[in-house]
C-alpha cells in the first residue's frame, strides 16, 4: 500500500511541476522575461527536488555515501555511470537540498515526450543530436551544431552558478548494450567523450571543478517501481573530486589532442570499474570517506 502511495504522490508532484513549469515558459520567447522565465521554472524544479528527497526518506533504503563533499554554490561538471532513471534521484540526494538545480544532457529522441521536452527547453538542458560521422560528411555544417547549441544554453544566466551532469556512458547499462558495446569494462559501457568535452569548452571559463560519481546498488532490482516498493535495499554512492585537466579544456582542434581527452575520459572510467568492483563486493569504494 506504501508503495502505491509513493506513485500516486511521485506522479502527482511530477504532473503539477511540469504543469507549472510549462504554464511559465512562454516567458523565454520574449527577451526581456527570459531571465524571470528560467528563474521561476528552476524554483519550481527545485521545490519538485526536495519533494523526491523527502519521498526518498520514507522508502526502506540504506545510504552509504563516501568520498568528496560538493559545495552546493558552485559550478560544477559531474560525470556519473548510467544504470536506471533512479540514478537521477540518487544524483539529487548528493547534491542536497539548496544546491543550485543541476542541468542533465538529454538524447534528442526525448524531445518527443510530453512535458520533457517542454521542461528540458525551460530549464536550459543541453539537448544532444549526436552526429554520426556519415551525417558530417553528408552536411559539414553539423560537425559544430551540437557544440554551438550546448554554449548557448550552457552559457545563459552567467551570473548564477551551474551544476550540468553527463552520463557519459550516453545510455543505460545493461548486460546485452554491454556485450554489443564490447566494453573492456566489467561494470560499464565505454565513455562518450562529447558530453564532458561539450561541457568542459562551455564552462572552463567560470568551472569551480568536475566530480565524479559512481552509483551502486548491490543485489537490486533497477526501477522506479522497485525503489518505491523497497525493492532497492541499499544505494552506495562514492563522490570523487577530479583535477580540471590542463590543456584539455579547450574545443580539441587535432587528433592528436582529441586522443589525450579520450585518454583521459578513459582513466577515469578505469578507475570507476575498478571502484565499482570493490563497491559491490562488500570493500570500501577508496579515497577518504565523507565525515
Amino acid at each position: 500500500m506504501l508503495s502505491i502511495l509513493r506513485l500516486f504522490f511521485l506522479a502527482v508532484a511530477t504532473f503539477l511541476g511540469g504543469l507549472f513549469i510549462t504554464l511559465v515558459s512562454p516567458l523565454k520567447l520574449f527577451p526581456s522575461t527570459q531571465t524571470l522565465s528560467y528563474r521561476l521554472a528552476a524554483r519550481i524544479a527545485g521545490i519538485w527536488g526536495d519533494f523526491m528527497r523527502w519521498l526518498l526518506t520514507t522508502v526502506p533504503m540504506e545510504y552509504v555515501v563516501t568520498g568528496d563533499k560538493i559545495n552546493p554554490k558552485g559550478t560544477y561538471l559531474i560525470i556519473a555511470n548510467h544504470q536506471s532513471w533512479i540514478d537521477i534521484m540518487m544524483v539529487m540526494v548528493v547534491l542536497g537540498k539548496g544546491t543550485t538545480l543541476p542541468r542533465f544532457f538529454m538524447k534528442w529522441d526525448l524531445i518527443y515526450v510530453p512535458v520533457i521536452n517542454i521542461c528540458a527547453w525551460a530549464l536550459n538542458f543541453p539537448i544532444m543530436r549526436r552526429y554520426t560521422q556519415e551525417d558530417i560528411k553528408n552536411r559539414p555544417a553539423l560537425k559544430n551544431r551540437d557544440f554551438d547549441h550546448a554554449h548557448d544554453v550552457l552559457s545563459r544566466n552567467p551570473d548564477q552558478t551551474c551544476v550540468v551532469v553527463n552520463y557519459a556512458e550516453g545510455t543505460r547499462f545493461t548486460p546485452e548494450k554491454h556485450k554489443k558495446n564490447r566494453s573492456p569494462y566489467q561494470y560499464l559501457l565505454k565513455p562518450k567523450v562529447g558530453g564532458p568535452q561539450l561541457a568542459l569548452q562551455c564552462l572552463h571559463d567560470r568551472l569551480d571543478g568536475i566530480f565524479d560519481i559512481t552509483l551502486a546498488y548491490p543485489g537490486a532490482r533497477l526501477g522506479v517501481w522497485h525503489l518505491l516498493a523497497g525493492h532497492v535495499p541499499k544505494a552506495m554512492i562514492h563522490v570523487k573530486q577530479i583535477e580540471i585537466p590542463k590543456g584539455l579544456e579547450e574545443k580539441p582542434e587535432t587528433l592528436a589532442e582529441l586522443k589525450a581527452f579520450r585518454a583521459w575520459m578513459n582513466s577515469i572510467w578505469a578507475k570507476k570499474d575498478a571502484r565499482l568492483d570493490r563497491m559491490l563486493n562488500g570493500t570500501p569504494a577508496g579515497d577518504h570517506t565523507s565525515p
